[in-house]
């Protein structure tokens, strides 16, 4: 009797594998086994999305059409496209659905699960392409040839047509960063360049939906939108760093006009993400254009502040460590730019605002309603000065909001409030940093506002004037010193006030942060040893068949769908820490420091840690001192 191909590819499986008939039956099973697991996930589908057209019977019979064509097409990528067409006539089921019956069938069966990735993408789905290609390029960070190996290549061909009708922008984007790993940074400017227009059409739309209050005030202010999951959609980031990337360059080579024009470039592409509300160009905004010292510290200022906050409320991890570390370690003045006469009063104001300015225009609430969208040019209350005033931003209003909390205990809870975020996306400096927060056992006075800064009395001016600002000309009363302003109904400048005891201080919650930056350490080591050992098993290439799209950036991750990713008895409390690899890759290069600084903290106080959230073992035993039990 004549075998079905499903029947002869599942034979030759057991050969390849070298099963005896015993071991061939188990593995029969357990395919049995997955089948039905793979049902039973179709029925969970298709509960929770009522929309399904496709029922979970219909799906798994398509499942299983499929796996036949792909037996059929051992050694190719591609099966059958007359073949495919008519089973996906025939099974009913819409394009968006067979998308998430390929991500299912990966988890399930790689083999079938990547057939049916490049068969889609053969047939013109153009995600299909672009997630192969997005693939390939994660992984061309440990696997550098893998753009150019003949599979890819052939797929990038695809992608290029797509690109090159000049429709689609993620595709010009992606096709650009390929481009750029593969050197040709000219021609990835071009692509991103000529996605702008798209992109920024797209984004603005998307935020034309998003903005419940029809307002670009208040609530634009407190929020910021999520980007894209796999960062296609926003061609203004890649031209930022690209741009940012030859300013450093030429700066270094001290090519000075050439250094300036790049630089205004990325400016101008930030420019164009911070007007589109996209969190990432915030972060750029507020750490590739800071202002900094002359020893390279940074310079908190109201637009560095207003930025990073925008990023942070976003949930960008490293934004909010960022804030943290502000709130934990600013003193007063909490930021350094003297706001504008436009704005003043203000709490921060070193001096005056100059004569003619009418106050009535500008202060908290004058500003707040100009933020809020109100036009108050035409009120019989405002000056004849109002319709020339300069146009109010949002980052103005940190001159006026970053006065709270103005005592060190506020600044402190809210630098543990903001280290929240971070936390919850799992960025390890941040664990540390908390341990380091609780091992405080006391507050700075010097964060401490003065009463007259709260009070927006004459006396918090350091300078009589604008001039005698710029000419370095105190106050009499008001003469620089070193020690800190203590709270007093002056601004001048007093002995330092004693530290304040912290409340929150505690010890044994700092050694429990401790243990979990250490499992992120841990886990760093897991990882390198998981891509070693795929390495290994395929041949320095390519993960073994099961994972078959898989690429070595993956591993460990939760795009790696594979039951067996990690060995036998790897603690989930480990491995969370490989599940989102954007932020992993946000800190991996500072491991090392991490595991030195824990080690350094534990040496120090004598502490062993050990496995709290597992068996209890030790994981690092103080060196220089018989450890401790208990935190102290």
């Amino acid at each position: 009797m004549r075998r079905s191909p499903a029947t002869k590819d599942r034979h030759y499986q057991e050969r390849k594998r070298g099963l005896n008939a015993e071991e061939a039956k188990q593995h029969r099973n357990w395919k049995d086994y997955e089948s039905a697991q793979l049902l039973n996930a179709l029925k969970r589908s298709c509960r929770e999305d009522p929309t399904l057209v496709m029922t979970p019977e219909a799906g798994a019979q398509f499942i299983a059409d499929f796996a036949e064509l792909a037996g059929a097409a051992r050694g190719r990528n591609v099966v059958d496209l007359d073949k495919y067409r008519e089973l996906v006539r025939r099974s009913g089921i819409p394009h968006d659905e067979l998308t998430m019956l390929q991500s299912l069938l990966m988890a399930y069966d790689g083999f079938a699960g990547k057939k049916l990735l490049f068969t889609r993408s053969a047939d013109g789905d153009e995600e299909a392409t672009i997630r192969i290609c997005n693939h390939a390029l994660l992984g061309s960070k440990t696997q550098p040839g893998i753009l150019r190996s003949a599979e890819i290549n052939f797929e990038r061909g695809r992608l290029r047509e797509i690109a090159g009708k000049g429709e689609s922008s993620r595709a010009m984007v992606l096709e650009g960063k390929i481009a750029r790993v593969l050197g040709q940074e000219d021609y990835a400017i071009q692509l991103w360049e000529q996605a702008m227009g798209a992109a920024v059409a797209q984004s603005e739309a998307e935020a034309a939906a998003f903005d419940l209050f029809g307002s670009k005030g208040l609530a634009a202010l407190m929020r910021s939108r999520e980007r894209d999951a796999i960062e296609l959609s926003s061609p203004w980031v890649e031209l930022t760093l690209v741009r940012y990337d030859r300013y450093v360059r030429l700066a270094e080579r001290r090519e000075a006009a050439l250094a300036l024009a790049e630089n205004d470039r990325a400016r101008q592409a930030m420019e164009v993400g911070c007007s589109l509300d996209d969190p990432e160009s915030h972060y750029h905004a507020a750490h590739l254009f800071k202002t900094m010292n002359e020893d390279g510290s940074t310079i908190y200022t109201s637009s560095w502040l207003y930025h990073m906050t925008k990023a942070a409320a976003s949930g960008q991890p490293i934004a909010a460590h960022q804030l943290t570390m502000f709130y934990a370690e600013s003193g007063w003045k909490y930021i350094e730019d003297e706001p504008p006469d436009h704005l003043k009063p203000t709490p921060f104001d070193s001096y005056p605002a100059a004569e003619g300015t009418n106050a009535s225009d500008s202060g908290f609430l004058p500003t707040l309603r100009r933020l809020l969208g109100y036009d108050d040019s035409e009120s019989s209350t405002s000056s004849p000065s109002s319709s020339s005033r300069p146009a109010v931003q949002e980052s103005d209003a940190m001159f006026h909001t970053a006065v709270f909390p103005h005592h060190p205990l506020g600044r402190w809870a809210l630098a543990f409030r903001w280290a929240d975020v971070a936390v919850a996306r799992r960025y390890a400096p941040a664990f540390l940093y908390r341990a380091k927060m609780l091992l405080q056992e006391t507050l700075w006075a010097e964060a401490q506002a003065p009463v007259a800064a709260q009070q927006m009395t004459e006396e918090r001016y350091s300078y009589a004037s604008k001039a005698d600002h710029e000419a370095g000309i105190f106050k009499t009363e008001a003469k620089p010193s070193t020690d800190s302003a203590d709270d007093d109904d002056s601004g001048s400048a007093t002995p330092a006030a004693q530290d304040p005891p912290n409340p929150s201080y505690d010890p044994a919650q700092a050694r429990r942060w401790l243990t979990h930056a250490f499992y992120a350490t841990q886990a760093h080591e897991l990882r390198r040893f998981l891509i070693a050992s795929s390495l290994r098993k395929g041949g320095g290439k390519r993960l073994h068949e099961g994972s078959a799209l898989l690429d070595i950036e993956d591993v460990g991750s939760a795009d790696d769908l594979r039951r067996d990713k990690y060995p036998p008895g790897t603690p989930p409390h480990v491995t969370v820490w490989l599940e989102d690899t954007h932020v992993r890759e946000m800190y991996e290069h500072e491991v090392g420091e991490m595991e030195a600084e824990i080690r350094r903290i534990c040496d120090e106080r004598g502490w062993d840690l050990v496995d709290e959230e597992g068996d209890g073992g030790l994981l690092y035993k103080a060196r220089g001192t018989r450890g401790a039990a208990t935190g102290t």
